[in-house]
């Protein structure tokens, strides 16, 4: 009987030792009471929350759009690309460089009757013996603008070749709000770069296949860039990216609503403001004056 008790004992004594050994070898992979692979999982979640971020910083900083910023050589001061039949006007700006901080907070309601400047004054436009100007404010996610160009956009090439008219276009970012990426001031800054690279013909096909995209939700830069080469240019997206014509996007904008352009698109056809109608018999009526 005593065999058999020492027999039990010991195999009692062998299962306590089993499941203190499991117990040890469990607290061995516990630290401070949280099991390792916790630990390794925690730290893993904290690293990736700061990469995430880390990530959002560093695009909010490069999306920060300072005050100042160059006037574009494909632009005057005011923002506007003009289009002639011998080309785009380089370089023609009297400043390099444009701030918003110097351009008031516009008023709550635009005062229509003003002109902006660099718009003709229609009392000399007969006599000045130039083509006659079209100034064009629009916003590439505008859905007037888009139909204006759809309607007139072939017309206007037409006169521009013939070198009957200049058109100046001032690409504006009043629908910024309306897409999930400021694809206005995004395709504005664009233009800036394409008209810096390629002749008129090939900036307005640019402007109408942008056009054509109206109402998508915006277009990406890479898509955007894709378009601007092409027609011509050497663009790619890290570039656009950079943002470099925004600042001159924002003052232009700005500055535009000050001097009574209240929506767009918003047409001056030799210093008169385009009231509606037929478009391409006002602007025939214009050049036919001239003549």
């Amino acid at each position: 009987m005593a065999s058999k008790n020492n027999t039990a004992g010991s195999s009692s004594s062998d299962q306590a030792r089993e499941r203190a050994r499991q117990i040890a070898d469990r607290q061995s992979r516990r630290s401070n009471g949280k099991p390792v692979g916790l630990i390794a999982a925690v730290i893993a979640l904290l690293v990736i929350i700061a990469l995430i971020i880390g990530v959002v910083v560093w695009q909010n900083n490069r999306a920060r759009i300072p005050d100042a910023g160059p006037v574009p050589a494909s632009a005057n001061q005011y923002g506007g690309i003009t289009v002639t039949k011998d080309g785009i006007v380089q370089n023609s700006s009297d400043v390099q460089e444009r701030d918003l901080s110097q351009e008031p907070e516009p008023a709550a309601t635009a005062d229509t009757s003003k002109t902006p400047p660099g718009v003709v004054d229609q009392d000399q436009a007969a006599s000045n013996g130039k083509p006659v100007q079209v100034v064009i404010f629009q916003d590439f996610e505008c859905v007037l603008c888009a139909d204006f160009e759809k309607q007139n956009a072939d017309a206007i090439k037409r006169a521009v070749d013939a070198g009957d008219v200049q058109v100046e276009y001032r690409n504006l970012n009043f629908l910024d709000r309306a897409t999930r990426d400021q694809y206005s001031s995004r395709a504005a800054n664009a233009a800036y770069v394409v008209a810096e690279q390629v002749d008129s013909d090939q900036y307005m096909e640019f402007a109408q296949e942008l056009f054509s995209h109206q109402g998508t939700g915006g277009l990406s830069n890479q898509q955007i860039a894709d378009i601007a080469n092409k027609h011509g240019a050497n663009v790619t997206a890290d570039q656009l990216g950079e943002n470099t014509y925004r600042p001159m996007v924002n003052v232009m904008s700005r500055e535009s609503i000050n001097n009574g352009v209240a929506g767009t698109p918003t047409i001056f056809i030799d210093g008169k403001r385009y009231e509606g109608g037929n478009f391409q018999d006002a602007l025939k009526k214009a050049v036919d004056e001239k003549k």
